[in-house]
């Protein structure tokens, strides 16, 4: 006891910048919330493996000469091969072309003289003789009407083979032979992905675009479709991910390779790290069954009859930890070549870095992150450079660029904003079923723009006079960031607003509704009013007599209601600690570089289309409905959008998990679908500030200042250091209401004193019937609007003919 130090000692925090902030904002603690899928059975697995292994073997012949990087140079390296088996094709690949990553010019060409492009599968290559029963996957072959084959009479037989126009002559042993072999041939079929049903908005989807996979004798798939059924079955081998990852990284999908090597990296550290394995019970034991399973699928080499290597290895004392370092290093190098394609280079130089802290690596290993930061460092310093500039606010300074005109493989090209159910559909929702418009003077239209780019729009229905309401909308997607505050002086309780309708409630309200909601008691409240980052309603009816809760409950407060979103606010905004010597907080680093910005948005619609599921359980989220009519890839030809990976994979699977969806076997909720959702939100919210609405306002540069110096920082100064938003809105009507520079607008926007979130358009002038209803997106006391402000604050190019037409070019409207 003597020689412990003093307990002070334990509790003194490091001096300002001792310590480097964490390279990636804080993860939730996560427990019970998922329920994982069952462990993997011995058939499962066969199928799994044949899925993944068609592929892969051909990635492998692809290969030629096999690259230095894993060929053994000794007698050690020779007797080790078999650990690099499940990632050996892959790694291989990548090591062909290591220092620079692809380009959006060139992958086409490349994906074309690897052969894969070609390469496609049918129901009969994948299934037959697998050893399992066909009946398992489709319609049971050995049944017609309802009766087993086996059991029917010879009469029966003819009678039944007549009908399908076969021929009924032959032995009774013939006649089943034949009305089996036709069954299967009608129902040799498998199909996975689901898609939502869009009848309502107009969109039929028939037999052949139900399934985002199908597969049959005379419908083949390629490499992607089947390492996604490979993950579909076994969801848990991060071999499965790893290949899809890279299969991503050769078509240029950057952001899906990201997504799906991220995925591995997880079940792989949950294999490698102590720590993890009872982080999440039964991930570890899913993880180590699935890689155990998929090599012992396969115990014997089909062209020789010998057994395959890795099974000794197998049954040695790491078991499956032998094959995850070769998983690893590959898992890392397509991480950090498709962070480095989406100019990602915070995010690039961590992850580039990670590995060789973690694991022992030669040099061999190591080489290929050595030589790839040498030839990439000119490049980074250029583009870094350049995108220094005012156009940018500071949450976007770190992020990377993911073009916006490639659709995404299993996304339906099938949505026509232009057709009339479409147009009539979004005017039902929108505007005829809007409960806070009373009057309709108003209706969505098309605009056929250039290049075939389909724009909605709102008209008039009727002639408006100048100064009338033309629309209102509240919000059914909403994101309020609790902003962290130093104390100055005696600590308050932080104010508190309605999550509802933004109005203020009195510091009393937590305190007396607590122990209240604990019991039960008060229905204006929940359990979320008592959370470290609390969310509060009003305590009384509204006009309409209906509470803020009650609205809540039944639009948008569902699965996230009670749960512990800290974790989430943190990776959002600055964070903080105490100084040593002054026992005040100080900020040490601010999460909002990470382009965390819509997370809280990301947040609700995972929740909205979780409960919406309830009764339409192949609801897709970003076909919600809020999220459909808004514009989509063939509206974003020019755009880019921004990409981190905390911004658009770490935060969001997070979000995912705590809600309690499975991330690795769920492909609902998918990194393509997540993308595309980040992508609507980004062309289309709103923020609640006024200040924030003014183009001026625009931040590109935060500086946080040592600790003893922010003590005595005046309020206004460190008010800078806040999130730049940190209260938005989507509006899907009002995202329609396209911008006008003034004076073309002929209406203008606020939000309703009563209802501070409620959305307000009204005219400026008299609006004739048909007129398209502009709205301009800036306060109109602003006269320092510029094309750039434009491009960074707007949703499309304008196209108004307004006075910043003719400067630098502009890339936005609010609506579309």
């Amino acid at each position: 006891m003597a020689n412990k130090l003093p307990k002070s000692r334990y509790n003194t925090p490091p001096a300002h910048q001792a310590v480097a902030p964490p390279p990636f904002p804080p993860r939730p603690d996560l427990y019970d919330e998922v329920e994982w899928a069952p462990h993997l059975s011995k058939d499962d697995a066969k199928i799994a493996r044949r899925f993944w292994s068609l592929p892969d073997s051909f990635l492998g012949e692809s290969l030629g000469e096999q690259p230095r990087f894993l060929r053994p140079t000794n007698d050690e390296e020779a007797h080790a091969q078999p650990m690099h088996a499940l990632a050996r094709n892959v790694y291989n690949h990548l090591m062909q072309e290591y220092l620079v990553p692809l380009g959006p010019g060139n992958w086409e060409q490349r994906w074309v003289d690897s052969g894969l492009n070609a390469q496609a599968w049918s129901f009969d290559d994948i299934f037959t003789g697998q050893g399992f029963d066909l009946g398992d996957i489709t319609e049971d072959p050995d049944r017609v009407a309802g009766q087993l084959i086996s059991g029917m009479k010879a009469q029966q037989l003819r009678d039944t083979l007549e009908k399908r126009n076969l021929s009924n002559a032959g032995t009774v042993a013939q006649l089943r032979q034949r009305l089996r072999d036709d069954k299967r041939r009608k129902h040799r079929r498998y199909h996975v992905l689901p898609r939502s049903d869009l009848t309502h908005w107009g969109i039929e989807r028939d037999d052949t675009a139900k399934y985002a996979i199908e597969i049959t004798d005379e419908s083949a798939i390629g490499p992607l479709d089947m390492y996604t059924c490979a993950i579909l079955v076994s969801p848990y081998n991060p071999t499965y991910w790893l290949s899809r990852a890279y299969c991503h990284y050769q078509q240029a999908f950057f952001d899906l390779a990201v997504g799906d090597a991220y995925r591995a990296q997880l079940l792989c550290e949950v294999l490698v790290n102590p720590s993890l394995r009872t982080r999440q019970p039964g991930l570890y034991t899913r993880t180590w069954h699935a890689l155990e399973q998929h090599i012992r699928a396969q115990e014997r080499d089909p062209t020789t009859g010998n057994p395959y290597p890795e099974l000794e290895w197998l049954r040695q004392s790491n078991g499956v930890n032998y094959f995850v370092p070769t998983i690893r290093k590959a898992i890392q190098n397509v991480i950090s070549l498709s962070l480095a394609a989406l100019q990602c280079w915070e995010d690039y130089y961590i992850k580039e870095n990670e590995l060789s802290h973690q694991m022992i690596m030669i040099d061999r290993d190591l080489a290929p992150f050595q030589d790839r930061s040498e030839v990439m460092r000119p490049t980074v310093r250029t583009l870094t450079a350049a995108k220094m500039t005012p156009d940018y606010f500071f949450y976007e300074k770190r992020a990377g660029n993911a073009f916006g005109d490639r659709r995404y493989p299993y996304d339906a090209n099938d949505k026509d904003r232009s057709a009339d159910e479409f147009v009539d559909k979004a005017t039902e929702i929108l505007i005829d079923q809007n409960p806070s418009l009373p009057w309709k003077k108003c209706k969505v239209h098309v605009n056929h723009g250039v290049n075939n780019d389909t724009q909605l729009s709102i008209v008039a229905t009727e002639d408006i006079e100048a100064g009338e309401i033309i629309f209102v909308e509240i919000p059914p997607i909403r994101g309020h960031l609790n902003l962290r505050k130093l104390p100055r002086g005696p600590i308050v309780q932080p104010l508190l607003r309605c999550d509802n309708c933004q109005k203020h409630l009195s510091a009393r309200h937590q305190e007396n509704y607590s122990n209240e909601v604990q019991q039960g008691n008060i229905r204006e409240a929940c359990r979320c009013i008592s959370k470290q980052v609390p969310i509060a309603f009003c305590p009384a009816p509204n006009q309409e007599g209906e509470t803020c809760a009650a609205d809540a409950r039944a639009r948008y407060h569902f699965q996230a209601c009670g749960k512990d979103w800290e974790w989430l606010h943190n990776a959002m905004r600055p964070m903080t600690s105490i100084l040593r010597g002054y026992d005040r907080e100080y900020y040490t680093h601010t999460n909002e570089a990470h382009t965390t910005l819509l997370s809280l948005l990301l947040r609700e619609v995972f929740d909205i289309t979780l409960q919406r599921r309830k009764r339409d359980p192949h609801l897709m989220a970003h076909e919600i409905d809020e999220l459909l009519v808004l514009e989509g890839p063939n509206n974003w030809q020019t755009q880019n959008f921004p990409f981190t990976l905390a911004g658009n994979v770490q935060v969001p699977f997070d979000i995912l998990m705590q809600l309690g969806v499975d991330i690795f076997q769920d492909l609902t909720f998918d990194t393509w679908v997540i993308q595309l959702i980040l992508r609507k939100l980004t062309a289309h919210i709103v923020p609640w500030d006024l200040d924030l609405r003014k183009p001026t306002k625009i931040i590109n540069q935060k500086k946080i200042l040592a600790g003893k110096a922010q003590l005595t920082m005046p309020e206004r100064d460190l008010a800078a250091l806040d999130p730049t938003f940190h209260a938005l809105y989507l509006y899907p009507g009002f995202s329609l209401f396209n911008h006008a520079c003034p004076p073309n607008n002929n209406a203008t926007w606020g939000y309703d004193p009563e209802v501070l979130n409620r959305l307000l358009v009204w005219s400026l002038r008299p609006i004739e019937k048909d007129e398209e209803i502009r709205i301009s997106y800036f306060h109109p006391d602003d006269h320092e609007v510029s094309a750039v402000t434009l491009q960074r604050v707007l949703g499309r190019p304008c196209n108004c003919g307004g006075p910043h037409m003719n400067q630098r070019q502009p890339k936005a409207a609010a609506g579309g």
